[in-house]
């Protein structure tokens, strides 16, 4: 019985540990997507409009798309959905291969 539960300790801690990976990586990309469009978008404070979005983005999955999305469109540039949507998987495949390296 000792065992088994060792196991399931052993599971549960390299589970919480992907998970944290994961919210790691998450956010870690989309600061990085935050930057570009503070960029693009002309903030005086990038990090501050970074983590606005990531706030966002923490109390509502999508958030910081839809965010963006609507930043985008009410200065007037012309961004697609799918080009941020793009720009995210990219720079989550980016922050994932840099952690792991």
């Amino acid at each position: 019985m000792n065992a088994l539960k060792m196991r399931a300790d052993a599971s549960e801690f390299q589970f919480a540990r992907e998970r944290e990976l994961q919210f790691r990586i998450d956010a870690r990309s989309k600061m990085a997507l935050a930057l570009w469009a503070a960029e693009k978008l002309g903030h005086v404070d990038p990090a501050a409009y970074a983590n606005e979005l990531l706030t966002e983005d923490i109390i509502k999955r999508g958030g910081a798309v839809e965010r963006l999305v609507n930043d985008f469109a009410e200065a007037g540039i012309p961004v697609a959905t799918q080009e941020i949507q793009s720009r995210l998987a990219a720079t989550l495949r980016q922050v994932a291969a840099d952690m792991a390296a």
